[in-house]
């Protein structure tokens, strides 16, 4: 089986460089709604097995457009597992105004230090990784580790990027370290994540090993 992983388009948040985690949300900016569509035609061919949605607004209205260009017209169904990162009190705060100032940088650098209840509340990297971890592991057992068509899980930066590591192996502590696969560094952006609308993509045979076959492509968008 493969997995399809699809950012949500940009948004009005990621623009002020404020924390968009699982509590907060902003809509699709136009060059957001342009990548969505972009990847839409990308996928226009592409039969799904099965598309899932994290159930914030962002993700959901991208998947939308990417589903109205689809000539298979499949359904989107939502999963309260491929929600973001929960940053507690941070969420929907710039960057640059978070208390304390001093660890908010750890978030970005130290996964395996970073202790929600000395920032805003909300997850641990470990309690992230093994939520969106064991969604992703129960969505393939419903649709079949055997389908000879893709799963499409849109979803967020955080969520693509730390899943995807994590099932190849990486530890929390190395979450923000940058990815290397076959000795060649992955392209990121920002804090070293996936971009907006970029497509990643997993294989598997077995729901327990994983091998990457596509990383943050972008090629289709404009």
């Amino acid at each position: 089986m493969q997995i399809y992983f699809i950012r949500h388009g940009r948004t009005q948040y990621n623009l002020e460089h404020r924390f968009q985690g699982g509590r907060a949300d902003s809509p699709l900016v136009a060059s957001g709604i342009d990548g969505a569509k972009a990847a839409g035609d990308y996928l226009r061919t592409t039969q799904f097995s099965a598309v899932y949605s994290s159930p914030q607004q962002r993700a959901l209205d991208t998947a939308k457009y990417i589903v109205a260009a689809n000539q298979w017209q499949p359904s989107i169904q939502i999963d309260d597992g491929l929600r973001e990162f929960d940053f507690g009190d941070w969420d929907g705060k710039q960057e640059a105004e978070v208390q304390p100032q001093s660890y908010a940088q750890v978030i970005f650098t130290k996964p395996a230090e970073y202790r929600p209840e000395l920032a805003g509340g909300g997850e641990s990297y470990a309690e992230f990784v093994t939520r969106t971890t064991s969604t992703l592991h129960r969505l393939i057992d419903q649709v079949g580790v055997a389908s000879t068509q893709p799963l499409l899980i849109v979803s967020h930066g955080l969520v693509t990027t730390m899943t995807v590591k994590a099932l190849m192996g990486v530890p929390v502590a190395e979450l923000r370290a940058p990815f290397v696969v076959d000795g060649q560094v992955m392209k990121t952006v920002g804090h070293g994540i996936v971009d907006n609308d970029s497509l990643t993509v997993l294989s598997t045979t077995d729901n327990q090993h994983f091998e990457l076959t596509t990383w943050n492509e972008t090629g289709y968008l404009k």
